[in-house]
């Protein structure tokens, strides 16, 4: 932990005292009522989940919201306060503009990931200078705590999808559904486990580069799999409406998104015990949880014992909307 201090401090901590340093000398936000609020992004994001994430909490805001995108994160327009759906983009927007630090600003938070350049004292340090940081759920919020983050600026919020953009559709078919990027992960030794050893099943994966793994040339010869690559997330409704059973396996998230979009087209979740998982899912009623560290074949049992699940999946998910989400996230700038 010294070390990395003295890494952080050496290498990455001067750029932002310079920033801040910055901000002395630029114009303060002296408005007496907030009204705007600028929802950032990368321009890469605009055709994937963070892109989606930004327009729709915009839409659904009942301040005067904008959404903007730039894969430097620079220029950001005037505004009240600013929304990062990523945590290290406003590391990043910090450098690049000063001048959000006479502003609110909001950072979403999905899970730990500490690398060399963004290491716990980097992030932490540079978490505590945003105003709230919205933990995706209750365990994220305890280790960023755990780490030193002001218990104070966080929020437990557990994102959201659109009940109507997707819609409902009766389970009869038994196939089964993935959505994610590739990613290790997102467990796909588990993903291919599976389409291999229930040969009888239809498997539909929804995500982006999974031609990257290694077991991706067999993987996509199997008959009874069906690979809808880099589609646009206007067609996900329909396509999770191919899937009866979805399955979330991965070993960390803060989410996972998907999950909540499935619902809410009553697909029913198998998912592990990760990200927001164990607190939307009531095992055994709404969906099944099973270990991070769980052997296909107990994955395997799950899906057929979802077969006989008749419950309304999606009547569970509603309460996580965007226009809830929005709205929260409009009284924590106002506060």
């Amino acid at each position: 932990m010294i070390l990395e201090k003295i890494i952080f401090t050496l290498l990455f901590k001067w750029k932002y005292l310079i920033a801040i340093l910055h901000s002395k000398f630029l114009k303060k936000n002296k408005k007496s009522v907030f009204t705007s609020i600028t929802y950032v992004a990368r321009e890469a994001d605009k055709d994937w989940i963070f892109g989606a994430k930004v327009r729709r909490l915009a839409k659904f805001s009942s301040l005067d919201s904008n959404t903007y995108f730039h894969n430097r994160l620079r220029d950001l327009p005037d505004s009240d306060g600013y929304f990062f759906v990523f945590h290290q983009y406003f590391y990043r927007a910090i450098r690049h503009n000063p001048k959000i630090l006479n502003r609110k600003n909001i950072v979403m938070f999905t899970h730990p990931n500490w690398t060399f350049s963004f290491s716990e004292s980097h992030v932490i340090w540079c978490l505590n200078k945003a105003d709230k940081v919205i933990c995706l759920n209750s365990n994220v919020q305890k280790e960023l705590i755990a780490a030193g983050l002001d218990a104070k600026k966080t929020a437990l919020i557990h994102i959201a999808s659109d009940p109507d953009f997707f819609y409902t559709h009766q389970r009869k078919t038994g196939a089964v559904g993935f959505c994610s990027a590739f990613g290790e992960r997102k467990n796909p030794e588990m993903v291919y486990q599976l389409i291999k050893n229930m040969p009888e099943r239809k498997f539909y994966l929804i995500g982006r580069y999974w031609e990257n793994y290694e077991r991706y040339d067999e993987m996509k010869n199997m008959a009874n799999f069906t690979y809808y690559n880099n589609e646009s997330y206007d067609s996900y409704p329909d396509l999770y409406n191919k899937i009866d059973v979805f399955i979330s396996p991965s070993t960390l998230e803060g989410g996972p998104v998907p999950v909540l979009e499935a619902m809410l087209s009553n697909c029913f979740p198998v998912a592990s015990k990760t990200g927001f998982c164990p607190d939307i899912i009531s095992d055994g009623n709404n969906g099944f949880l099973f270990d991070v560290d769980a052997d296909y074949s107990e994955v395997i049992r799950l899906i057929k014992l979802a077969d006989s699940m008749t419950i309304d999946v999606r009547q569970t998910a509603l309460e996580h909307s965007w226009k809830n989400c929005s709205q929260k996230i409009d009284m924590l700038f106002q506060e």
